[in-house]
């Protein structure tokens, strides 16, 4: 029996809904298993694919001054609750629970799509980028195992730049460091185009990043400092934490806008971008968070004495800012706080990051690499 025109156009626009979200998913699927198992096609992708994110998705949203994925998260918050109070109101009608039903027989469909296509644009600007050249790599230094002796030679030539900069900041009535914010995103975006021109391996494209509304209720509770919205393309910043971190977060996130997803190298092009920028505030901000990763490194390695020896080196500055630091995020410590660090946590594991959340304090390991190669730590 023959099939009308329009009953085949109806039966295939069917089987192209039922097959479209598994579609995406598999094509995902099949990227990432590339990815994982084939590395030169991992470079491949960040080179001559990833850069057409940022450069139109980025570029769209960043035209808008607030932050597109905070709204929208917002918005989906507020409409959660709006249809469930629709769906207790039309079951209340005849017509009402008509409707409901229609609705109920598409409505697994619709999901299936939306999560479909929030998976493979994951997928897409975020996933395959963990399995990528590493930045180390790609700058030609090379991580190995460092001594103790290393370890305390980079923190004294920290301390030793700590030292330098600490008189060129401005300050409050009690000594704590305030960021000069006139131009951040400016000096930010330099500083990122900058450390390209170096390097390389950046791309050409670094947008304003945007601090959400909800900075102190949301990523303050939740012991977040920033966050990239690889849906968006948007670089993320906590407004509300102190201001020795903000501009160092700022290029953290921006080296994930450029494709560079594993957190310990985020944090090392953060470093070299903002310790090589022409605002001091970035300067100080970035042997600011490099010195606590590696205090931390020499706490779990020196004994309790010689710590706190080396900690009493440490400039007036840093020590009042490491404070005012501890004091504010100690503030939020709590459910959310630990619930959000452990989502975190299982986010990085399942996405090659096999030391979760401590995969942030490998910096120092990098560190260590590029001082040893330029700066020759012995």
């Amino acid at each position: 029996m023959r099939l009308k025109l329009g009953e085949f156009k109806g039966r295939r626009r069917a089987a192209l809904r039922w097959l479209g979200g598994p579609l995406m998913v598999l094509t995902g699927l099949v990227l990432l298993l590339l990815s994982h198992r084939q590395p030169g096609f991992a470079a491949w992708y960040a080179e001559r694919i990833f850069p057409v994110f940022p450069h139109i998705a980025g570029r769209f949203w960043g035209l808008f001054p607030f932050s597109v994925f905070e709204i929208l998260i917002i918005a989906l918050a507020l409409c959660l609750p709006i249809g469930l109070a629709l769906i207790i109101v039309n079951l209340c009608g005849s017509r009402g629970r008509t409707r409901l039903k229609a609705f109920a027989k598409t409505a697994p469909l619709r999901l299936l799509y939306a999560l479909s296509i929030i998976f493979l644009v994951f997928v897409l600007t975020a996933g395959i980028n963990y399995s990528r050249e590493s930045y180390a790599d790609h700058i030609g230094i090379a991580v190995q195992d460092s001594s103790l002796e290393e370890l305390v030679s980079l923190y004294l030539m920290l301390v030793a730049r700590a030292e330098l900069l600490a008189g060129q900041i401005d300050t409050d009535a009690d000594g704590y460091f305030v960021l000069r914010r006139e131009g951040l995103y400016n000096y930010a975006r330099q500083s990122m185009h900058s450390l390209n021109s170096k390097y390389g391996g950046l791309g050409t494209f670094f947008p304003r990043a945007k601090a959400p509304l909800l900075s102190r209720f949301v990523l303050s509770n939740s012991n977040i400092g920033g966050f990239f919205s690889p849906w968006t393309m948007e670089a993320h910043y906590n407004a509300d934490m102190p201001d020795q971190s903000i501009p160092f977060v700022i290029n953290h996130e921006l080296a994930h806008v450029a494709g560079h997803m594993r957190e310990d190298e985020a944090n090392f092009i953060a470093y070299l971008a903002s310790r090589n920028s022409e605002h001091v505030d970035f300067q100080y901000s970035a042997v600011y968070v490099a010195l606590s990763y590696t205090l931390n490194a020499l706490r779990r390695n020196v004994p309790p004495e010689q710590y706190n020896e080396l900690f009493d080196m440490l400039p007036q500055q840093l020590r009042c800012d490491f404070a005012a630091a501890h004091a504010y995020w100690q503030a939020f410590q709590g459910r959310a706080a630990d619930l959000a660090t452990r989502t975190n946590d299982a986010y990085l594991r399942l996405n090659q990051q096999q030391d979760g959340v401590l995969s942030y304090g490998r910096m120092v390991d990098l560190l260590l690499a590029y001082y040893r190669a330029y700066l020759y730590i012995t």
